[in-house]
């Protein structure tokens, strides 16, 4: 590697990230995708992975093309790099032709250093012509695993992200993802059509998490008992937005401070419920699998799963959002008997029969009025529960059923990530101002906007109505209705918030008897579900292996021994281990001592069980060496 190269790389790294060094394999990552070569890396959650991109983005200039599934997670990472003055754009399918239009110039004028786009939007022949004409200099596909039809989130847009390689034949692709076995792994590399196989794995062990698995009825009282023991933040994972609603009220009752985090919830809630928990003025936060992407929150000390997950790899990335500050964190399971049958019972939900997903398709086309033959490109806010109570179906089937669709390229359903609301100056300067001459009950909003926001006439901005409401000494219903008004008028473009997910059509509306589904993939899809379902069950009743050599095997990592830490590895330790750590911890409250000065004070004791002791304290930071002497870290 050439010194300038990593000199510059350092340097980005410390005047946009303020960091001296890199995290373990990510120097390697960026180095190997300067080198031009196509790079597959694989870091657990809390891992880095966007820096893997945006520091190569950087230095090679231009446009760095970041393909991502999660609006949510595409706008976080936008305001991130903005924050750090880095020009940054996200274009999903939330936005509208003008809005894309827009970003698209900037990025052709050369003002956009990460353009960040929805992989549905390259299912658009027209979209990825305008693309061409950018200067894309590098391409990054997040989440990665998502392109693996035997992964644990397909998506079928992915497939069609290896065609950029028609317009971009010299460009490196980087792809990035936090969990993936070996075929999943392999798949990515065969489907993004890599050039040569460059895979960095870094190893999926995390030594200061703490697995734990109990069987246990009363999950409340254990739960409670477990916040009590350990304190600080944490996420309790449940299976959907009720319980999370519920969950919230008992932990609330318990002098918890607790609310629930879901997709129902508005936009604005969710960030204000977000942001107390980041700074711990929240202490937990009860959650669908809604919550986690994208949040780095150091030291939460606890993530509990009161249901079972679907897939191991879902259930490692969400344990992984604990103890990303290296300090002991536990991830922990309460699960009974009828939550492992519930998970089987899931599956025939999970697979509707082939008869049900074309009704669904049917009743779908027939909500929105999709004639046969129209409808390619068009999409509709996704209001799941009228279309079940007008058709008369099952809310979990129909979403599933669009999972199929979804999969042969009929429909595409996103959560739009309840994206607040819009505006953008669409009048000259002097056309405005005439117009508050001419109407001056609007000149207190239009004032107030255009002193709270910059960029208005360049491009749309987020905006807060409330915010605005207050500014201007009016309530947020006339803020709303005057918006509306002067976007009639021409004035502004006003997109109002999202609430709901967004259903598109892929294609024209076919009939519904002419639906066609691959069987084989059908069939090979239940029984990858059942497999991982059967991984799942595995893992919680196998208490005789170590919890995180089952994680790893699972992820292909054999050479790991036991963490000495989880229940299974706690079960095996000695009678009196517990009492023997603080017998050692108490040999140094008189001050710092050598090895050899603490071996004479536990002469009476068995070697293996204090030096067992000793070790545990040493990996768990209590115990600190300094000079050949070790003492207590207070």
């Amino acid at each position: 590697m050439k010194t300038n190269i990593k000199e510059d790389i350092h340097q980005i790294l410390k005047k946009y990230w303020g960091y001296d060094s890199f995290r373990p394999l990510q120097e390697e990552i960026i180095t190997s995708v300067l080198d031009g070569t196509d790079t597959l890396a694989l870091l657990p959650t809390g891992g880095g992975k966007s820096v893997c991109f945006q520091v190569p983005g950087i230095l090679a200039g231009g446009t760095c093309l970041v393909i991502s599934p999660l609006i949510a997670l595409m706008n976080d990472q936008v305001q991130n790099l903005r924050k750090k003055g880095i020009s940054a754009v996200a274009i999903t399918s939330a936005m509208n032709y003008k809005e894309i239009e827009i970003s698209l110039t900037n990025a052709a004028l050369g003002h956009v250093q990460f353009l960040y786009v929805s992989p549905e939007r390259l299912q658009n022949e027209e979209f990825k012509k305008k693309l061409s004409y950018l200067p894309i200099t590098l391409i990054a596909v997040d989440e990665a695993h998502c392109i693996s039809q035997w992964g644990y989130d397909f998506r079928p847009s992915y497939m069609k992200i290896a065609e950029l390689r028609l317009y971009f034949n010299k460009v490196t692709f980087i792809a990035l993802t936090a969990s993936a076995t070996k075929p999943v792994v392999e798949d990515i590399q065969i489907k993004l059509e890599f050039k040569n196989q460059k895979v960095f794995r870094q190893s999926f062990a995390r030594k200061n998490l703490r697995y734990v698995v109990q069987e246990e009825e009363n999950k409340i009282n254990r739960l409670l008992k477990l916040i009590s023991n350990i304190g600080g933040s944490g996420i309790v994972y449940v299976r959907n937005r009720k319980k999370t609603e519920e969950l919230a009220r008992v932990l609330k009752q318990n002098n918890v401070s607790a609310l629930a985090y879901h997709a129902g919830l508005k936009y604005d809630d969710r960030q204000k419920i977000q942001q107390q928990w980041i700074e711990n003025k929240l202490q937990v936060i009860c959650a669908t699998n809604a919550f986690g992407m994208g949040i780095d929150k150091p030291d939460v000390r606890f993530v509990v799963h009161l249901d079972l997950p679907e897939t191991l790899e879902a259930y490692f990335q969400e344990a992984g959002r604990c103890g990303r500050d290296g300090k002991p964190a536990y991830a922990t399971v309460f699960y009974s008997k009828a939550d492992q049958l519930k998970l089987q019972d899931n599956f025939k939900y999970a697979f509707p029969e082939i008869q049900y997903i074309k009704q669904a398709y049917q009743a779908i086309c027939n909500y929105y009025q999709v004639a046969v033959s129209s409808g390619e490109g068009w999409s509709f806010e996704f209001d799941i529960d009228r279309i079940c109570n007008s058709y008369n179906l099952q809310a979990v089937l129909v979403y599933n059923s669009i999972k199929f669709l979804e999969k042969d390229n009929y429909l595409s359903l996103l959560d739009t990530g309840f994206e607040p609301a819009k505006v953008m100056m669409q009048a000259s300067k002097e056309d405005i101002y005439e117009f508050q001459v001419k109407y001056p009950k609007y000149e207190p909003l239009i004032k107030t906007l255009l002193r709270s926001y910059g960029g208005l006439f360049e491009n749309y901005v987020f905006i807060n109505e409330k915010d605005l409401a207050y500014r201007s000494k009016t309530n947020t219903f006339t803020v709303i209705e005057y918006l509306q008004l002067l976007d009639k008028q021409k004035l502004l473009s006003y997109l109002p918030q999202t609430s709901l997910p967004k259903l598109i059509f892929l294609q024209d509306r076919v009939d519904a008897k002419f639906l066609e589904f691959n069987p084989e993939n059908y069939f090979k899809l239940k029984e990858l579900y059942l497999e991982k379902i059967s991984a799942v069950i595995d893992y919680t009743n196998n208490n005789k292996l170590c919890r995180q050599v089952q994680l790893l095997m699972y992820f292909n990592e054999f050479n790991y021994s036991d963490c000495g830490y989880c229940d299974v590895c706690l079960a095996k330790k000695p009678k009196g281990f517990e009492k023997m750590k603080t017998k050692v911890k108490a040999a140094f409250k008189n001050g710092p001592m050598s090895l050899h000065e603490l071996k004479d004070k536990m002469k009476s004791h068995s070697d293996e069980v204090w030096l067992a002791a000793f070790n545990e304290l040493v990996d768990d930071g209590v115990l600190e060496e300094q000079e050949d002497v070790f003492h207590l870290r207070h």
